[in-house]
């Protein structure tokens, strides 16, 4: 009986690390998109939705290049 090869050193803590980049970068450019959608005059529903969507968007972008870098 074969047995799978052991996980590279620190695999498992580096995609992890990435993940929580990848959610931080997304987390902050929804803020900027909010306070830029606030400083733009929109109501608070329409900066909600600026700061979401762009959150989504980039997290995940940076999943996909995440992904395709692997």
């Amino acid at each position: 009986m074969t047995q799978a090869p052991p996980p590279p050193a620190g695999g498992l803590s580096q995609r992890a690390l990435l993940i929580i980049i990848a959610l931080l970068i997304g987390l902050l450019t929804g803020l900027a998109a909010g306070v830029l959608a606030m400083l733009l005059h929109a109501t608070i529903l329409d900066a909600a939705k600026w700061a979401g969507g762009t959150f989504i968007a980039i997290t995940m972008l940076l999943f996909k290049i995440r992904e395709l870098l692997r």
